[in-house]
């Protein structure tokens, strides 16, 4: 009968998802309050609460779910929703458009490095208004009629823009004094041609408008076809275009600045490191990343450790869940980054293959045995960082994190300098041709 109950107010959920916003709560929260603590729809149901920005709503189950939750799964998932709900102040004399902002996703390192990224832009502009313009991914698998690599007129382009990043993109870019795109880690090796254009059409016709622009904060994936080719001549056209890790950067021949990430100000220490944080890796299929934890797991048995499971994907660790919360650990997908930065702070040690998880762990002062994954960021990350070392999955990693912790002592040094002398060079060399651009913006065609 309880199941029956359930099943019914799911489906009055998704009925109403798109009519009624109020009865879309209340179902979804009636449907999955009486289950486990670790039920895999209750956490759906937090998930669909945030994806509809009904933060209130998201906050008060997960404040319902606090007194059994022994995983600290909703303790760290209500920091989360906190963050998100936290008013951002839109008002200033400059008005900065971000593409690809990714400060509103569950992953805990999309979020640290575009707040990295907008902390850099506020320094150097602090009179600025900041609006975030996120990235549909279904752009990528679009089926288009023109094709604006051999043929980019302005009209396909914003046609395009607009598929890509929302009815307003094109609007926001005459609005705007400033258009940003953050590549972040949004580009893999199953981008196509078309899906690489596409991409960049903020750029392109902010360039189109002579709008101040710049591309920054990426990892650029290295493409062995025609994709290369036309990436280079993309960056070799656009006048300021920097990557995050020096390895994007040299093949394609542009600026680096090391990822925005790691502007982030390091917390303070915490006391006693008695944890391993756990993460899985960007990219890999679920065999991979249980590899992954039960490695992490004998390490953490070997040298006394908690297991601190705090990654995007945990739902992959859901078998060990018991495992974890049995030997004093905590088991969770997301939490504010001050949050995280506290539990990590309480770790002696990273094992995982998140990129950005281990880029907060070194700002802990938390060294990272980091698996590589596939995209050159952790081979960059490792060759930056004295605090990362890359493993082979195949090898012991519990006497390599023995021997990793004897060696491991030293603080990280970003050195992360650049970003407001990029950023101001970017917006004040295209003075003159954006006051031409004002003029163009009313009559933008093809």
């Amino acid at each position: 009968m309880i199941r029956a109950i359930s099943s019914f107010h799911w489906r009055a959920a998704k009925i109403y998802r798109t009519r009624n916003k109020r009865k879309f709560a209340s179902h979804l929260v009636k449907s999955v309050i009486n289950k486990p603590q670790n039920d895999a729809r209750l956490r759906r149901a937090a998930a669909l609460l945030v994806k509809e920005k009904m933060y209130d709503d998201a906050l008060h189950l997960c404040e319902q779910l606090l007194d059994r939750d022994v995983a600290q799964y909703w303790a760290t998932y209500k920091s989360f929703v906190e963050e998100l709900s936290v008013h951002r102040n839109t008002e200033g004399c400059i008005k900065v458009a971000l593409f690809n902002d990714t400060d509103f996703r569950v992953n805990i390192g999309c979020r640290l490095t575009s707040q990295g990224l907008k902390q850099a832009i506020l320094r150097t502009f602090p009179d600025a208004a900041i609006t975030s313009i996120g990235f549909d991914f279904a752009a990528f698998r679009k089926k288009y009629g023109a094709s604006v690599v051999r043929e980019p007129e302005a009209t396909a382009l914003q046609e395009r823009l607009v598929h890509a990043y929302g009815q307003t993109a094109f609007d926001t870019i005459v609005a705007s004094d400033f258009i940003l795109l953050q590549p972040e880690g949004s580009l893999d090796d199953e981008t196509s041609l078309e899906g690489l254009a596409t991409f960049f059409t903020p750029v392109m016709v902010a360039r189109g408008l002579g709008k101040p622009y710049a591309v920054l904060n990426g990892t650029i994936p290295i493409y062995r076809d025609e994709r290369d080719d036309y990436l280079h001549q993309l960056f070799k056209s656009l006048r300021f275009v920097a990557a995050r890790d020096k390895i994007s950067a040299k093949h394609h021949g542009m600026t680096f600045l090391p990822d925005a990430a790691f502007l982030r100000i390091a917390p303070d220490a915490v006391g006693p490191r008695d944890g391993c944080l756990i993460t899985t890796g960007a990219r890999n299929d679920s065999g991979e990343d249980i590899r992954i934890f039960e490695s992490a797991l004998a390490a953490c048995d070997s040298l006394s450790l908690r297991p601190v499971v705090l990654t995007r994907a945990a739902d992959r660790f859901a078998t060990f869940e018991n495992e974890v919360i049995s030997r004093g650990g905590i088991f969770a997908e997301t939490a504010s980054i001050e949050m995280a930065a506290d539990i990590i702070s309480r770790c002696r040690l990273h094992i995982g293959g998140r990129y950005h998880m281990a880029i907060l762990s070194t700002l802990c002062r938390v060294p990272s045995l980091l698996f590589d994954v596939r995209t050159h960021k952790n081979q960059w990350l490792a060759q930056h960082s004295p605090l990362v070392r890359l493993v082979d999955p195949e090898s012991d990693i519990a006497a390599t994190a023995e021997t990793w912790l004897l060696h491991r002592t030293q603080a990280h040094t970003s050195g992360s300098d650049g970003y407001e002398t990029f950023l101001r060079d970017a917006y004040g060399m295209d003075q003159m041709s954006w006051g031409r651009g004002k003029a163009k913006s009313s009559n933008w065609s093809g």
